[in-house]
């Protein structure tokens, strides 16, 4: 007579052969890496991201050739509506800043405005940044960035 138990039992290590052999031994195996969580981070200015939890950047484009003034606008929801920003040279030393006000704060995201004058700027490509501020020494939510590689004529 032949057992119940068997084909259960040959079924479940079927199954079980079937996923090391899919899944591999879990050697010395390559795993291939997601580029954007594993790529080394880049000196470029564009690597800032566009959007945040807390704040997001619509103006400038990224790679925005600008002269005189420009506008800068998004939305953020920063400590007393305050939002501010700076421009960066290719070494990343701020060569100037400023800061805009968001039309509110607290509950949600509100979109802020401002214009930027770079007439005192040599020409060259830059870095806008704008951000949360932080003015709890840590204890709140951390500041974040947006930004957006611009090109002064």
């Amino acid at each position: 007579m032949r057992s119940t138990r068997t084909r259960p039992v040959g079924l479940v290590i079927t199954l079980a052969l079937c996923a090391v052999l899919a899944g591999g031994c879990g050697g010395d195996d390559a795993v291939a890496e997601d580029p954007a969580t594993s790529a080394q981070p880049s000196q470029e200015p564009s690597t800032l991201p566009r959007t945040a939890e807390l704040i997001t950047l619509e103006e400038p484009a990224e790679g925005a050739t600008v002269s005189g003034s420009f506008e800068a606008s998004g939305k953020a929801n920063s400590v007393e509506a305050n939002v501010p920003w700076e421009i960066r040279d290719g070494s990343g030393e701020t060569v100037l800043e400023g800061h805009a006000t968001a039309e509110g704060w607290m509950d949600r995201l509100y979109p802020w405005k401002t214009t930027v004058d770079v007439s005192g700027l040599e020409p060259g490509t830059y870095i806008f940044v704008a951000r949360t501020d932080d003015t709890s020494d840590g204890e709140g939510k951390p500041s974040e960035e947006v930004g957006a590689r611009i090109t002064v004529e």
